[in-house]
Parts: structure tokens; sequence; C-alpha cells
């Protein structure tokens, strides 16, 4: 039987409820993928409890490299697979793995990119200033959405939180580390912002890491701008299927002209009410 671990893109889009073991919930990422291995027939109802995935994500949020594990008795065909999948919801390739390949547990390191556009610019120092105080190890629970049913460690160690301006007050903040919390990456964006607008300094971000007299935690930001960006591990390397990357780029170019269309009326409706301001 081989092991082989299949790697996934998806578009952050809020029609899915996520991607976690939810086998009941019919709209889960995870979900609607293991119906397309039972149809490719990788797997069968048996084997279904042989499947590991490497990282939740929430509703809204995308990936460009969530990894999965499972057992079969037979090589994975990706245009197959695709040809069973939502266009949304991509394979993009495959490779076979060590009998005891954990895509979760071996993960040395997960990065994210979120991007955000606002109003006005960003005060890139004093964000600068909190993103420098964030890496290391610290305690995030001020940082997270408790979940009442289990007990988290919510020491985490950041080794990467970095913000890049792009155009038209736009911004890219790319954060890594080996694990994370429930809606730690949303609610850093979201304290940073806090940060930037003047509501506190970046000294506020040690409060919170030190949990000194915090009455409420910070909002996290929307999840549909968020994308499970890469997992890194020790000795993983992909066989990507051309067709299908060439696939899902021209389906992020459709998605890219869409958004600039959108962009072209709401930037044409906001002048013309503002033209009317002025007469």
């Amino acid at each position: 039987m081989l092991h082989i671990a299949i790697c996934f893109g998806y578009l952050p889009m809020v029609e899915y409820t996520g991607f976690s073991k939810q086998l009941h919930d019919k709209k889960n990422l995870y979900t609607i993928i293991v119906e397309t291995l039972k149809k490719a027939r990788l797997i069968n109802n048996e084997t279904n409890v042989n499947i590991q995935l490497a990282s939740r994500t929430d509703r809204g949020v995308g990936a460009i490299y969530q990894v999965i594990s499972l057992f079969t008795d037979h090589n994975p065909i990706v245009a197959e697979i695709n040809s069973y999948l939502p266009n949304s919801i991509r394979a993009l390739g495959y490779t076979e793995v060590s009998k005891d390949f954990n895509p979760r547990k071996d993960a040395l390191l997960r990065t994210y990119s979120y991007f955000l556009s606002t109003h006005e610019e960003l005060d890139l120092f004093t964000i600068r200033s909190s993103l420098d105080l964030l890496v290391g190890k610290h305690d995030f629970q001020n940082f997270a959405k408790n979940d009442p049913k289990k007990e988290v460690n919510t020491i985490k160690n950041v080794e990467l939180a970095k913000i890049f301006p792009l155009n038209n007050n736009t911004y890219h903040f790319r954060i890594a580390s080996k694990s994370f919390l429930w809606q730690q990456i949303r609610r850093i964006i979201g304290h940073l912002i806090d940060i930037s607008e003047g509501k506190y300094d970046s000294q506020y971000t040690l409060k919170l890491l030190k949990n000194d007299s915090i009455i409420t935690k910070p909002s996290p930001v929307p999840p549909q701008y968020l994308i499970l960006e890469k997992i890194h591990y020790k000795s993983v390397k992909f066989n990507y299927d051309q067709k299908s990357l060439k696939q899902f780029r021209q389906m992020l170019m459709e998605q890219l002209i869409q958004t600039r269309s959108n962009s072209g009326l709401y930037s044409f409706l906001m002048n013309y009410f503002t033209d009317l301001k002025k007469e």
C-alpha cells in the first residue's frame, strides 16, 4: 500500500465552511475532497480514518499549499481528481511519503499571507515596531479565540512577521510559525490596525503578550483575505501537474479581472457622489 501526500489549492470563498475533519458538513472543503478521493478510487469508506490533514483553515480562508496524506492502493492521477472537484478547488501535485509521515506533526513551519486595503496609509513605523515584538516565543492567548472544548497550549513561536506595502494603500502581511492558534493571525492584523490608527502604542503589544490587565482581545479582521501560503517540510517535494497549475492560474486570472472591474465600478460611484456634494 502506498502512502501519498497531495497538495491542494483553493480560493478564499465564504461559500465553504472551512477545512477541517467535519465529514457531516457537505460544504466543508475536507468533506468535498474526501468524497472526491472516493470517486477517484483512491480510498473507500474503511480507509477514511487514515487520511491526515496538515492545517485547519476557517471559513473564507484560502490556500495554495494545503496538504493531506492517505494510504492507497493506486497512484493518483491529478487530472482525474480535479475532474470531480469544483473549479475553486484544485489538486496541484502529489508525492510518495514515508509510512510514518504526518502532514500536521511533521510540518516545520507554516506561512500565511494577509492582504489589507485601507482608506489611508498605515503607520508602517509603529506597525513594524509591534511586529518585531511579536517575533519569538510568547503566550498568544490574547490573540486567539478560545475553544471551550479543548485545552490548548497558547505558547507559540513566531519566526517571521513582516509587512510589505503594495499599490493604492494595499498591504501584504506575512507571518510564519510552526503552528497557530484559532484566529491568531487575523487578531494580530486587527491589533496592528488599532496600532496604526493610534488607539494604542506598540507597548500595548507587550501588554497583550504578558496578559497585563487586558479587558478585551483584538478583533479579528475578515477571513477572505487570508491565505495559507506554504507549509515547510524537511524532505517533501511535490510532483506538480502542470496542466492543473495552469488551470488554477487561469481561475485566479478570472478572479483578478472581476476584482478590477468591481474596483473600477465602485471608484466611479464614489467619485460620482463626491462630485454631487460639490454642487
